[in-house]
């Protein structure tokens, strides 16, 4: 059995030692059994014993400050790192979006440094008869020539680009249509369209493209909208959308209507849009068309475009006529890679065609 000695002698010193325990707080009063034990015969070892805790503790108080230190200062580092990270990453976008805009400027200058050796190998553009005029580069939007490009007018049969479109962009072009009474009422051109007949709309689209027959809009306008109103409704709302803020269309052929008009700038417009359709492209081009009846009866046309037969790199477009709108063409072409729209408004029945031919040719050049 263990002995603590003398009870006088013991139970002072161990009370002096318990307070001193209870004011360094409940990690000592926790060793108090322990250090009761080993220091029962000797006060001064406990006394010893509590002092060496002290410094213990002291040391450990210590060190939980300084790890706090370091964790706070390891906190303001990892902030300081963040925010030099965060700064970094908005100059590396910074430089990137100057890269992006140096590389777009040099390209620019490349692009307009071309276009000047072009306009100087060009030439001056020809003297044309044509009161309304447009020639344009289709792929950089590049304006090679206007003339009165945004006077308004009557534009005519070069209207029936915006009834292919429309016609092509319904996606329905191999489906079979039957004609009605209406549709065959209208004044020339006509290709003769019956009642009942049925066709499918590219064998229609196609005549209307060569020959520019006025009862064949009237029909795919018909079928295409159930009216030639709700068709007009169509085509200015696709208009708007291809940015013809200068044209209003009432009818899908063409022919005089009050309130319907247009501008060579406007036209351009459509015929790029036209030209980037396959379909139309190919349509267009046809120099003839053989054009089959229901009765199994061939009627071979012959394009109204006549630049398609007298220069070579002429690929396309559409012709037009009326009292107001004069003659009219709309003419595409192909030449080492450049592509070229030319529009010719408000000329003569001899100067379209020379007018056109001469545009295209130049703006081929460069």
């Amino acid at each position: 059995m263990l002995s603590c000695g003398s009870p006088s002698h013991t139970a002072p010193t161990l009370l002096k030692s318990g307070n001193k325990l209870r004011r360094h707080g409940s990690r000592w009063l926790a060793l108090l059994p322990a250090l009761l034990i080993c220091s029962c015969d000797n006060p001064e070892k406990l006394d010893s014993a509590i002092e060496a805790l002290k410094t213990r503790e002291q040391r450990v108080v210590t060190r939980e400050a300084s790890l706090l230190e370091h964790e706070q200062s390891l906190a303001e580092k990892e902030r300081q790192l963040a925010e030099s990270a965060a700064k970094l990453e908005k100059e590396r976008r910074e430089l990137e979006a100057k890269r992006t805009q140096l590389l777009a400027d040099i390209a620019k200058a490349k692009r307009y440094q071309e276009a000047l050796l072009l306009r100087e190998k060009r030439g001056p553009a020809p003297k044309v008869v044509a009161e309304r005029v447009m020639v344009i580069d289709p792929e950089s939007d590049e304006v090679l020539l206007e003339r009165n490009a945004d006077r308004k007018g009557p534009i005519a049969s070069t209207q029936k680009l915006l009834t292919a479109l429309l016609v092509v962009e319904s996606g329905r072009l191999d489906e079979m249509m039957t004609i009605e009474e209406a549709d065959c009422k209208c004044p020339p051109v006509r290709i003769g369209l019956k009642a009942g007949e049925t066709y499918s709309r590219r064998s229609l689209l196609t005549a209307l493209m060569v020959k520019s027959s006025n009862d064949i809009a009237q029909a795919l306008a018909r079928d295409h909208a159930g009216s030639q109103v709700a068709f007009a409704a169509q085509m200015n709302a696709r208009a708007k959308e291809l940015g013809m803020n200068d044209s209003h269309f009432v009818n899908p052929n063409g022919l005089p209507a009050d309130g319907q008009y247009s501008t060579a700038r406007d036209l351009a417009k459509l015929a790029k849009a036209a030209d980037a359709l396959p379909q139309i492209r190919a349509m267009v081009s046809n120099r003839t068309y053989t054009f089959k009846r229901p009765d199994g009866r061939e009627e071979t046309l012959e394009n109204t475009n006549r630049v398609l037969r007298t220069y070579q790199y002429c690929d396309g477009m559409k012709t037009g006529y009326t009292n107001l709108s004069g003659y009219c063409l709309v003419a595409s072409g192909e030449k080492e890679g450049r592509r070229r729209i030319v529009v010719v408004l408000n000329s003569t029945s001899y100067s379209v065609w020379r007018d056109a031919q001469a545009l295209l040719e130049w703006s081929l050049q460069g």
